[in-house]
């Protein structure tokens, strides 16, 4: 039986915003916004008088922790306001407002909330699993590097992974398992970008269709390290999109809900099946990296304000909650908007300016939404959004030709999208700085955490999917310019210049065989320049520096970070433990490069890398003064490094 085969359908019903004075996504939130300060510290939340109320219940836990505890105050049906007394500067608290009432369900409202939170931009590796169709055209090469970049700019480190489009999903898992397992405490974040393989799973429909009952595609397997997936057990051929049919052994798993809580954050950039759109694949991907790199940078303003268009305002189930309470946290009730989607996020027709978030809903088909448009409307307008949410039947099993939840991603300035209304979707971490793979996690692994749907029932489905870059935060500043490094053998010396508006720097550092990004300042520094006094070891150190705002939220405050203007330089801080006479080596133990520096008339001999029983491992030419080795799949022990050239002594180095 299917888990959700007897929810109302939703395309027999759309019910017009005119025909009743609120939406049930409205009367189901309690929209709860923050204001914070610092001395005494203290967090007052605040949400609108509802004369439903019987009493409201406040919760808090520190971020990061798997349970609310007890309350921290019960309050009168007349309340509209918290003050929490009890709250430290530089700490990220998670609060829940629990509304008790007289005729409708219970209603919830979260909140992510700090006060000057310090940041730390050591964010943690991340898997980038591109499909392998533009493997050596330049032109697209240039801007995935771009991308790369700009992953680590921002705090990440990109470890690529190619992969065919006819790979079997368990082989493109296995890479990803095998990546994972190199450093599975650090690795956060998992990045699909093309025709990846789509994994299947489930036999549930939940759209409540029985002609759409089945496997549905589901990138959650790919984020699950440690879940069992069988193909074993469901036996289902009777959806009318073969793509959902589900026999034991065809490849598609059974299982409807995930198995254990995800360990990679994902989301999928595949614009491969849109031939809606007049430009190729191709063409949209490079357009989709571009305007990443735009929003990265700070290069685009858009309107910190957000829209609704619930053309299922009627259902009482209140779809566009997560439209509500999101906004109401990233960017605030007063700039919250109704309003029609295609009118008043496009470039061309919109008198209400530009838009950060979007929501709209309404009865669906695989490529449209009833009251929003379709996905031809997509291919010749351009909307400001950055992020969108949109629900309705079909369309949430997004691998289908001109697929409506994938559309947005191939236009203007919208980067992310997901199929929110069944469960409801969590965001508000985002408006203390995290990113969207952090909101997407944690709506996949909910259990009771997060009121899901007032049904109950919907947690932690196989369905819970993002389309876009998950390492994607709500906002960003331009970067510092000009970063110039001089090295002066135990210190490193940074200067750069101001980008903007900025209240001061961070400072990172790098070294050529690490993933570690370690932050070098306690506090903010005012100046546009920092000398690295304190080099651990020998080797190429790189250097970010971002500059810093403190930014202010519906939600609290936080030191938000632009990407980072990077350098490096070598450092030669205890050398003299690993060169010879005419041969600089570094780093010294070693992990997964060594790097050596030879003279001119070296250039064209030959070296050799011996273990410590005489056994040749490796072998080449040296071609450039500086060459780069990997050693990474070398087993731990000491080597020997010699050369052709006859009166070049050897030199050793450790694998660690």
């Amino acid at each position: 039986m299917s888990f959700f085969r007897f929810v109302p359908v939703f395309f027999l019903t759309i019910v017009s915003s005119a025909l009743y004075a609120q939406p049930y996504g409205d009367s189901l939130s309690v929209k709860a916004e923050a204001t914070v300060q610092v001395s005494p510290p203290s967090i007052t939340i605040d949400w609108p008088a509802d004369n439903d109320a019987t009493n409201f219940t406040i919760y808090r836990k520190n971020k990061g922790t798997i349970s609310w505890g007890s309350p921290l105050a019960t309050l009168p049906s007349n309340a509209t306001s918290y003050t929490d007394l009890t709250v430290s500067i530089n700490t990220l608290y998670d609060y829940k407002i629990y509304m008790s009432s007289v005729a409708t369900p219970v209603k919830y409202g979260y909140l992510s909330s700090g006060i000057e939170v310090i940041a730390n931009s050591d964010r943690g590796i991340a898997i980038v699993v591109i499909e392998d169709s533009y493997i050596g055209n330049a032109t697209f090469q240039l801007a995935l590097d771009e991308f790369l970049n700009d992953l680590e700019l921002d705090g990440w480190y990109p470890k690529p992974i190619y992969v065919s489009a006819t790979d079997a999903v368990t082989s493109v898992k296995s890479s990803i398992v095998t990546t994972y397992n190199v450093d599975a405490t650090r690795t956060k974040l998992l990045v699909l970008i093309g025709n990846v393989p789509v994994p299947y799973s489930g036999n549930l429909n939940p759209d409540g269709h029985p002609d759409h009952q089945g496997a549905w595609p589901t990138d959650t397997y790919y984020a699950d390290m440690t879940g069992t997936w069988t193909d074993v057990s469901v036996n289902n051929i009777i959806s009318g999109n073969a793509a959902n049919h589900n026999i034991p052994g065809d490849g598609k798993f059974d299982q409807d809900l995930i198995p254990s809580d995800l360990e990679l954050q994902v989301g999928r950039i595949d614009l491969s099946n849109m031939p809606a759109f007049s430009e190729t694949e191709e063409e949209l991907l490079l357009r989709y990296f571009y305007k990443t790199h735009l929003h990265k940078s700070g290069t685009v303003l858009i309107g910190e304000q957000a829209l609704i268009d619930d053309n299922f305002g009627g259902f009482a189930e209140g779809f566009s909650q997560s439209g509500y309470n999101n906004f109401a946290a990233l960017v605030g009730r007063n700039n919250t908007y109704l309003g029609d989607y295609f009118t008043n996020l496009s470039y061309t027709t919109s008198t209400t300016g530009t838009y950060l978030w979007s929501y709209g809903c309404g009865g669906g088909s695989y490529t449209s939404c009833g009251g929003i448009g379709n996905t031809t409307n997509f291919t010749s307008d351009s909307l400001s959004s950055v992020f969108t949410m949109l629900f309705g039947s079909y369309f949430g099993d997004w691998n289908y030709t001109n697929a409506f939840l994938l559309a947005p991603l191939a236009q203007g300035n919208t980067l992310t999208n997901c199929w929110a209304g069944r469960p409801n979707w969590y965001f508000n971490h985002m408006a203390m700085g995290e990113n969207i793979g952090y909101s997407a996690r944690l709506t996949q692994n909910n259990g009771s955490m997060y009121i899901a749907s007032i049904y109950g029932g919907m947690s932690r489905m196989i369905t819970i999917n993002l389309m876009g870059d998950p390492s994607l935060r709500n906002t960003y500043l331009p970067s510092p310019d000009n970063l110039v490094i001089t090295a002066g053998g135990n210190s490193n010396s940074l200067a750069w210049t101001a980008s903007g508006s900025e209240i001061g720097y961070n400072v990172y550092r790098r070294y050529a065989d690490s993933t570690n990004f370690l932050k070098l300042n306690s506090s903010l520094i005012t100046a546009t320049n920092f000398v690295d006094n304190n080099l651990p070891v020998a080797g190429v150190a790189y250097y970010y520096v971002k500059a810093v705002e403190l930014k202010v939220t519906p939600s609290g405050s936080f030191e938000n970070e632009s990407l980072a203007a990077k350098d490096s330089a070598l450092s030669t801080v205890d050398l003299v433990t690993i060169k010879n006479s005419e041969i600089l080596l570094y780093p010294n133990p070693a992990n997964a490069t060594i790097n050596f520096n030879v003279p001119l008339d070296l250039i064209g001999n030959s070296f050799q890398i011996f273990d410590t029983k005489g056994t040749l491992v490796l072998s080449g030419n040296l071609k450039t003064e500086n060459m780069m080795i990997d050693v990474s799949a070398f087993a731990k022990g000491t080597y020997t490094l010699s050369f052709s050239k006859s009166g070049v002594a050897p030199i050793s180095f450790v694998k660690q």
